[in-house]
């Protein structure tokens, strides 16, 4: 398992972050399955997830947490909670029996059709990996100046912020020019959404990229790491723009 050394080498060395992650891999979906209760694959929401986890536990890591598996681990465990509970007030909190991530659905049940959806999407092979969406994110950021990284060191922490972030975030979306904007420019136009969105600029400025990649990735294509933004796609639903 991975070394105080290798930990250290990997936050300091983004090329080495990354073939330390994919390296990991093995570990991270161990740790997932560990805390959902069933084989979570690399197609699984629940791998997105514990690799976002998994980048914060080395980010995060200090010798005094002890053991970093062990550290890592109880990331893994408190984001995948975190994602349950988004998932719960997110959706309509749809009980799923557990034989349905076997591919079994008892047809007789009320929510057959959403069991049946999830069996579907387990069953996809075309489902895109984390790691390759994120490969792709990667690509869609250089513009940007940053790359997906980056992003553990400006996320919000605070839920005013989260939801200030939302705000911003929604305007982006919703006003048409803005966004051409940004994708004309690479250049978040702070001012304009500040005006729109009732936000202080020096919260927006602050977390300009996080909110840069939540805007692509909510208007792109990516399906496992939208899936994080569980949270912040519930509010900026309901700033009702």
């Amino acid at each position: 398992m991975q070394t105080m050394q290798q930990v250290a080498r990997a936050q300091q060395d983004r090329a080495f972050l990354e073939d330390f992650l994919k390296e990991s891999q093995p570990f991270i979906l161990r740790a997932a399955s560990r805390c959902a209760g069933f084989a979570v694959t690399r197609s699984d929401d629940e791998f997105s997830v514990a690799l976002f986890a998994f980048y914060e536990a080395v980010r995060t890591y200090d010798a005094e947490a002890g053991a970093f598996p062990a550290w890592a681990r109880l990331i893994i465990s408190r984001r995948l909670t975190d994602h349950y509970r988004a998932v719960r007030r997110f959706s309509s909190e749809v009980p799923l029996a557990p034989q349905v991530f076997d591919g079994a659905v008892e047809s007789d049940d009320a929510d057959a059709e959403v069991q049946r959806a999830v069996v579907e999407k387990i069953a996809n092979p075309a489902t895109a990996t984390a790691a390759e969406e994120i490969e792709a994110a990667n690509a869609l950021f250089a513009p940007y100046g940053f790359c997906f990284y980056d992003l553990g060191k400006c996320s919000p922490r605070a839920e005013k912020t989260r939801k200030g972030c939302a705000a911003v975030v929604a305007t982006l979306l919703h006003t048409s020019d803005l966004f051409r904007q940004l994708e004309r420019t690479h250049t978040l136009p702070v001012q304009a959404l500040a005006q729109h969105s009732g936000v202080k600029k020096k919260l927006i400025e602050r977390h300009r990229e996080y909110i840069i990649a939540a805007a692509l990735l909510l208007r792109g294509e990516f399906p496992t790491l939208s899936a994080y933004l569980q949270t912040i796609r519930k509010e900026v639903a309901s700033c009702g723009l």
